[in-house]
């Protein structure tokens, strides 16, 4: 068979966007693939801060060019990276498109940037003499989950779509942070090949209004003595928890009416479910079968007479939340 020739190094490459891990993971990939690892990195590798004036360790024009005119010593590139380059590709726009027509043979430029629009003469010249654009923008959504879905099954785990969905509700949505909390977890499982939601709960924890949603959801999956213990560890962490605990009941409770509407409107129940449940599809399912509309409706009726009655002192609110819990815990009638 004919060997397959390797790609030719590109003259420059263009990191751009708002999602600064993956343009991390991005430029070490990149300079990975430039400068193999027997490479001295102190002889082929020049870096810049662009944010900073030239005399502070900035990126200098003039400096710049001669790096990647420099004939390389002992490797085939030298590689000059411009880290925040906004403000030097601002500056330097046209000599840089004029650079581009006729590149170093053996130096590649490395641009790390916020914006790179595509239709800038600068973008089209990197484009057509064979450089490399790569845009690294936020994650939303799914593709936040399928983020961290990916990054278990690189560390050779498996982690369920619903588990992952609710990382992300715990976690956020800045994907450093993520994959760091991924890595924490491939190391509690330990030789455990499948990441559970018990590890999350374990090792990443609820705060005091997770854990009221949580107790409502076992609530409504007819787990009582569950529902109850949430609603006595967030008592005992946090006394006042109490007073603010009607608030989340209640948005919990329209949350599962907003669920009967888009299944009467015809919705797909995962749909639904990546909406209000964390994609817990099965469980939405069963829930919305014991608790239907009619009757979540008449739990939000008790759930704003305890407040009023709690707030004249006419009713413990601790205690009447407890019952209000296993109330939504209870068989249909």
């Amino acid at each position: 068979m004919p060997k397959t020739r390797p790609q030719p190094a590109p003259p420059a490459v263009v990191i751009f966007g708002d999602e600064e891990f993956r343009k991390s993971k991005a430029l070490e990939q990149t300079v990975s693939a430039l400068l193999p690892p027997d490479v001295d990195r102190g002889l082929a590798l020049c870096e810049y801060d662009g944010s900073r004036p030239d005399h502070q360790g900035g990126a200098a024009l003039a400096t710049v060019m001669d790096d990647l005119a420099t004939l390389p010593f002992l490797t085939d590139r030298r590689v000059v990276v411009i880290r925040d380059a906004d403000k030097f590709i601002t500056a330097h726009r046209a000599p840089l498109e004029r650079y581009m027509q006729s590149p170093s043979p053996t130096g590649t430029l490395i641009l790390i940037c916020r914006s790179f629009p595509r239709t800038t003469r600068l973008y089209k010249a990197i484009a057509t003499c064979g450089g490399q654009l790569l845009e690294c923008k936020k994650l939303k959504g799914r593709g936040l989950i399928d983020f961290v879905i990916a990054e278990v099954a690189a560390r050779r785990k498996r982690v369920d779509f619903s588990v992952a969905a609710r990382l992300v509700e715990l976690i956020g949505q800045e994907e450093g942070i993520l994959a760091a909390e991924v890595e924490k977890l491939c190391l509690y499982t330990a030789e455990r090949s499948t990441i559970t939601a018990d590890d999350v709960s374990d090792l990443v924890g609820l705060t005091r209004e997770e854990k009221i949603f949580a107790a409502m959801d076992a609530a409504g999956l007819g787990r009582s003595a569950e529902a109850v213990q949430l609603w006595h560890d967030v008592l005992a962490t946090d006394p006042s928890a109490a007073f603010k605990a009607v608030g989340g009941m209640t948005y919990v409770l329209r949350r599962w009416l907003s669920a009967h509407r888009m299944l009467a409107d015809g919705l797909p129940l995962p749909t639904i479910a990546a909406k209000v449940m964390w994609g817990r599809g099965r469980e939405l399912q069963t829930l919305l079968q014991r608790l239907p509309a009619v009757r979540i409706k008449r739990i939000l009726a008790t759930i704003a007479q305890l407040d009023s009655q709690a707030k004249v002192g006419a009713r413990s609110i601790e205690t009447g939340i407890e019952a209000l819990l296993l109330q939504v815990a209870a068989p249909a009638a």
